[in-house]
């Protein structure tokens, strides 16, 4: 019997990171910056790693009844407890760099969102690799969304990618 609850948190974390993944690719279109369309394409790619392991996931449910362990996933040391959370207001440059900030803002708000999703759904997740799982993707959307804000904060302060 297939569990509804954890296929349907599976669906929504499969949409977040399809939607990261479209996201990723448009932004790399956009931006004029390559070190910043570099950036945009490696997230993108990581999305779709997230997405086929969540896939997985979903496959284990309907066939075998419950998770399975992902080979090369720890359980995360990544602190539930904490949020992220996007600069309440971020500022715009004029200029050539608006564009990658638009796009760095924009992810910002992607990761945290998220993390946020996979933080609350580990909390509440019994099975202990469904946990696992999810500790893991909230871990690697809080990597992303560091990333990210060093970059912001560079470009922001008128220097230059890390």
């Amino acid at each position: 019997m297939v569990n509804e609850a954890a296929m349907g948190a599976l669906g929504q974390a499969l949409k977040l990171e399809q939607d990261g993944y479209t996201f990723y690719r448009q932004a790399a279109e956009r931006v004029r910056d390559e070190t910043c369309k570099r950036t945009m394409l490696s997230l993108a790619e990581e999305e779709k790693i997230h997405e086929a392991m969540i896939a997985r996931q979903m496959q284990a449910l309907r066939e075998e009844g419950g998770f399975v362990a992902v080979p090369g996933v720890v359980m995360s040391d990544v602190d539930l407890s904490a949020r992220i959370f996007p600069p309440a207001a971020l500022e715009k440059t004029v200029g050539q760099m608006a564009t990658e900030l638009e796009a760095l803002q924009m992810g910002l708000e992607v990761e945290s969102s998220s993390y946020e999703y996979y933080r609350q759904t580990s909390l509440a997740t019994e099975d202990v690799e469904g946990q696992r799982m999810f500790r893991w993707l909230a871990g690697a959307e809080l990597t992303h969304f560091n990333l990210l804000m060093t970059n912001y904060e560079a470009i922001n302060q008128r220097t230059s990618w890390s």
